[in-house]
């Protein structure tokens, strides 16, 4: 996937510094496994990895993680606070917003960890190029809904309540074909990256794309380890209609 990315990179419009590489924001940073192989990308393809996560310790492993990879400390940063309303409230087209609503939910104190900076809202760059989401697919059930069984409207369940604005999300959470138009709103590029379950359902993922206004082809990427399908990586953003000569 990051390998993709560096080759995308060249072709992406930059927002700003065009000397430099794009900024990608990490939607669900967990541990940083993702991120870090972002990281290691030359400056010139990736200059930034924003690394968003709810639960502070493991932003504190991906910065323990990133400093056993040697990851440089000015080229990615740690945040605390819900990605869904860091893409609904803070990014529109790429560039970073205020629209009235108070942040001051996600105001983290900052602090030094392994080198790298951890903290809240006030840490995020001034645009993003690109969304990378690699979401909870709700627990290890989701094996048992069989091939092809998973449901991106009806499986994926991620938390968000938006305090300000309920009416978005009145029960309290995002389903995943959701998830894909708030990224897909979030970058001027329209570039998302979407990580799901090997039995992902393909005509719910094409419907998330038309419900995020995209149109065209996308791609899809299977990760095998040993033989065995463990992943499917999904291209939102660019018609890979060359692929299909």
């Amino acid at each position: 996937v990051a390998k993709t990315v560096g080759e995308m990179s060249t072709n992406m419009l930059k927002l700003s510094h065009p000397y430099e590489g794009i900024v990608i924001l990490d939607a669900f940073c967990g541990c940083g496994g993702n991120a870090i192989a972002f990281g290691k990308l030359p400056i010139h393809q990736v200059s930034l990895v924003v690394c968003i996560d709810l639960d502070r310790n493991k932003l504190r492993m991906a910065a323990h993680n990133a400093y056993l990879y040697n990851i440089p400390t000015d080229k990615i940063v740690f945040i605390e606070a819900n990605t869904c309303f860091v893409m609904d409230q803070c990014y529109h087209d790429g560039d970073l917003f205020y629209n009235g609503t108070p942040w001051n939910c996600y105001m983290s104190p900052r602090e030094q960890y392994a080198g790298y900076t951890i903290g809240g809202l006030d840490l995020l760059p001034f645009h993003i190029d690109l969304v990378f989401m690699d979401p909870p697919w709700g627990g290890v059930d989701y094996n048992d809904l069989g091939k092809n069984g998973y449901d991106l409207a009806k499986n994926m369940k991620i938390q968000y309540h938006n305090p300000f604005y309920p009416e978005d999300s009145p029960d309290g959470v995002v389903d995943g074909f959701s998830l894909v138009k708030m990224a897909a709103s979030a970058t001027k590029s329209k570039i998302v990256i979407y990580d799901t379950p090997r039995n992902v359902n393909k005509t719910s993922l094409g419907q998330a794309a038309l419900n995020a206004g995209y149109r065209g082809n996308i791609k899809l990427e299977e990760h095998y380890l040993n033989g065995r399908l463990k992943t499917v990586t999904t291209y939102f953003g660019k018609d890979f209609g060359e692929l299909l000569r």
